[in-house]
Order: C-alpha cells, then structure tokens, then sequence
C-alpha cells in the first residue's frame, strides 16, 4: 500500500521549484534550459488558471462536460490509494525485473541522438548514483504491467473503453468478451532523473491525460489560458517560441499523491527537479470529442512540430469506433462540436455532398483513407444535427 503524506490545505502554492542556472557550453543544452528560463519567467501563481478540485462529485462534474483548465487534486491518492503500484524507484525496477523488462528506452536532452536503450542494471546504477553524477534521463511512455490503478472518475467517462467494449459484443461462456486492453487501456509509467526536461508539445491523437504523482516531484508547464488558438499557435510555430503564447504560462509541482488531468491539445513542458516516478494515462471524453478531433487534425498537418509522437492507424480507428459508437447519444451540443471541427479536416460548405466531402484530400498525407472515414462521419453527424436543429 501506498501511504502519502496529507495535503490538507487546498490553497498551497502551486509550485515551489526554481529553476536553476545551467553553465553547460553545448549550445543543445543551452537553448533547452534558455527555453525553460523564457517560460519559468512568464509564469503567474494565481489560480485562475487551474480548477482545483476535493471531492468525487467536483471530479465526476467536471470529466462530464467540456472544461479548458487543467485540474487539479492534491493529494488524490490519501482519497484513492495506488495499491500494488511501486511507491518508490527502487521498488518500481524491481517490479520490472519481475515481470521480465530487460531494457527501457532514455530520452536524454543533451544529446544530438536523444534516445537510446539502457538495460536494467544500467537504470539501477543511474539512480543509485549520487545527484548530479549522471546525465538527466527521461524514460518515456513505460508501459504499466503491474496492475491497472486507472481513477475511477475516468473510468466512468472514457469514451473509447466504453466504444471498444461495444464492438467487443456480448459475453459468455460460450463468446467471451474480448477486450482490447491495447488501446482502450493505456497506462503508463514517467520514470526521471534529476534535471530532465521534456520539451514543450502536445499528447498524441487529441488524448485527454491524466498524471498522478509516485515518488519525488515534477513540474509542469501550461499556458495559463488554453482555446483553440492555444494549441494552433504551437502548431504553427513549433515548441521553440514561448513569447507566442502572451497569456503567459503557469507551473505546477506535481508531488506523490497528487492528480492532474489534462484536456486535449494542452501544451505542456515538464521539469525534473529530482528524481520521480510518475503514474499516468490517456483517455477520450463524449464532452472533448469534437476538441479532440481538432487536436487530430492539427497534428495530421503539422506532424512532429506539434507533437512527439506519430499518428497510427490505430488512432483513426479509434476515432471511427468512438464515433460510430456513440452517434445516437450526442446531445446538440455534442453534435455541434463535432461538426465544427470538420473546419479543420477541409469541410466548409462549399461541400454539398458526401461526394463533395470523399473528395477532400491533402498531399503528402499518410492514412488518406482513413481521413476521408473521418471526415464522411464528421460530415454525417454535421447533417444529422442540422436536421435535429430544424
């Protein structure tokens, strides 16, 4: 069992890190850190810029309907304890060992190959090493086989858990259900070392993230108001020109226990001020699909300047599923939202038909099938509502 410490007062301060001078000559190295400086110093504490929240029922209500700011519960795991996950680094290699992990892919900022494979018995090393011996490390994306902690509260609104459950049919001896644990379930593992930053970008697919502390503290790095020409702007003009976002930026200090969730296209760089093992996942809302399907869109345009990692088929047929799944419970609003992204997918009106609609394409584009699938159900769902409306 986990046990983390209380945090009873609500109004703490968001963050306490301070970002320290780096005197490293490699110019890669510099323009990392000149970059954390640029935001750390257009921060603001207030807390406009978060919603804070303490109870199952401020959770359950806001995951329900479309929210912008990031929320934020301290000390969420006092309330529902992670038990059986590793509360500490150690702990945590351990269990990999057990469960036959022999290598893990480093992310490594300082340098030009960021990423590389170290075995176990090298992790074990770099963390057991006195602070500051040890080039930062980031070990990205581990993926969580040693049991399922998913909160509840996303349980109950994941659209994509639910959409795969459907297509998965009825259950029995006879036909079993078949679940898809591979994408309807993804959970992962942040572990850091002392000093990693992750650049700025944006989670992969219009994902909504959630993030709950282990061991250790990171500090994360949002833009203090988040709409539509938040994440464009980092489309547009890639991760390297924070003076772009001049609403300025917020930090928060993610420690053990804590929760933080995302909404879709949420800009975010994070930093390491010790080591820290973080517990997190990816899920979809009814509420976010339509942002979720700008965010999709955006990153199919815009590729590895908006976010660090690819598109897959998978991606597209989770967007159809979810989609296919969920068209005879949208309510007006819904609708709507969905049909405004097809702006993004190409869909104006000048396009009449569904034939109109097939026709859409954009060169040089991977998965071209599996857009044109999307934009024929934005565009369907679009009808749809405007015959509900009149």
């Amino acid at each position: 069992m986990n046990s983390f410490p209380m945090q009873l007062d609500i109004n703490d301060t968001l963050s306490h890190t301070q970002i320290p001078i780096n005197n490293s000559t490699n110019e890669n190295i510099q323009e990392k850190w000149k970059f954390l400086h640029s935001i750390d110093a257009m921060c603001q504490s207030d807390e406009a810029s978060i919603t804070r929240v303490v109870s199952d029922e401020q959770l359950n209500s806001l995951l329900v309907q479309p929210f912008e700011k990031p929320i934020l519960w301290r000390n969420f795991a006092h309330h529902y304890p992670l038990h059986g996950i590793p509360s500490s680094i150690s702990e945590f290699l351990k269990e990999l060992r057990q469960v036959d992990v022999e290598f893990l892919e480093a992310y490594n900022y300082t340098e030009e190959d960021t990423n590389s494979e170290l075995c176990l018995d090298d992790i074990v090393y770099h963390f057991e090493a006195p602070p500051g011996t040890r080039p930062p490390l980031n070990f990205l994306d581990i993926r969580n086989q040693i049991l399922s902690r998913v909160p509840i509260h996303v349980n109950k609104v994941d659209l994509l858990r639910l959409a795969l459950r459907q297509q998965a049919g009825s259950a029995g001896k006879s036909k079993p259900l078949k679940v898809r644990l591979d994408y309807a379930d993804h959970e992962f593992f942040l572990l850091s070392s002392r000093y990693s930053i992750s650049p700025l970008h944006v989670d992969t697919a219009g994902q909504l993230t959630y993030i709950i502390g282990i061991s250790g503290c990171k500090t994360w790095f949002l833009p203090r108001k988040l709409t539509t020409k938040t994440y464009e702007t980092l489309a547009t003009f890639g991760s390297s020109t924070p003076e772009t976002h001049s609403d300025g930026w917020v930090k928060i200090d993610i420690m053990p226990g804590d929760l933080l969730i995302m909404p879709p296209g949420c800009p975010h760089a994070v930093f390491t001020p010790e080591h820290s093992l973080t517990f997190g996942g990816n899920f979809y809302t009814l509420a976010h699909l339509g942002s979720s399907l700008r965010v999709l869109a955006l990153q199919a345009k815009f590729n590895f300047v908006f976010s660090n990692e690819p598109i897959t088929e998978q991606h597209y047929l989770n967007f159809r599923a979810m989609l296919e799944g969920c068209k005879n419970r949208m309510n007006l609003q819904q609708m709507a939202s969905i049909a405004s992204s097809g702006i993004e997918w190409g869909i104006t009106d000048q396009h009449q038909t569904r034939k109109d609609v097939s026709n859409i394409s954009w060169s040089g584009q991977d998965f071209s099938e599996l857009q044109e699938m999307l934009r024929l159900l934005i565009w369907d769902i679009q009808t749809e509502g405007y015959a509900k409306f009149d």
